[in-house]
């Protein structure tokens, strides 16, 4: 089994410490802003050992120039460089939590359907049974209804609406431009995005 370079263990690192900081409970602020920060820092660093693990083999330069540019380009790696920089220069990553409370509430619903029958003979050459179920049906379906919507109206007065009450909260950078999208949400796609520079270069030049 091939020894891990130093960028491939730096990015197993941060992701230790960014599982750890989802994992930290409401109360537990000091443990999410320590983990999290600590992944940041972690995360930043992997292009910089991958520069020192690779720098040496041939066409690394140019192949490393070519994701520079790109990396550069991309909004996600423009802000960790900058919560890194924070971090290590003047103080602690921005962040803020977000409470989302939804309340739903459930009741039965029940419908009434009537049938008409259409016949296809007029009246006067129906048979005397049919003329008298068709008479029966006239007077029994609007006692039916009556019925029905007396005992909804009895039914409603006892039974209240279920309701469900779901309270989740979510962590956001206090960023203008990032603060629609939850940190770990962030983080993960920033991690995944160097896993696949990582795995590239330990395929291209190990």
């Amino acid at each position: 089994m091939s020894e891990k370079c130093n960028a491939r263990i730096k990015l197993e690192q941060a992701r230790y410490f960014i599982s750890q900081a989802s994992q930290a409970k409401p109360e537990e602020r000091e443990k999410l802003v320590n983990n999290l920060e600590a992944a940041i820092v972690l995360a930043r660093s992997v292009t910089f050992c991958l520069q020192k693990d690779f720098h040496d083999k041939p066409g690394f330069d140019t192949w490393y120039s070519a994701k520079q540019a790109i990396m550069k380009q991309d909004p996600l790696f423009s802000l960790f460089v900058d919560k890194r920089n924070y971090v290590l220069k003047e103080g602690s990553a921005g962040i803020r939590k977000t409470v989302n409370v939804e309340i739903s509430l459930t009741s039965g619903v029940s419908d009434f359907v009537t049938c008409k029958v259409i016949r296809g003979r007029p009246w006067y050459r129906r048979s005397l049974k049919i003329l008298w179920e068709d008479f029966r049906a006239s007077i029994r379906e609007p006692i039916r209804e009556w019925m029905w919507k007396r005992e909804m109206r009895r039914k409603a007065k006892r039974k209240k609406p279920a309701s469900t009450v779901k309270v989740s909260e979510g962590f956001y950078f206090d960023d203008p431009d990032w603060g629609k999208r939850e940190i770990f949400d962030l983080f993960r796609e920033y991690l995944d995005k160097l896993e696949q520079i990582v795995a590239e270069a330990e395929k291209t030049f190990s």
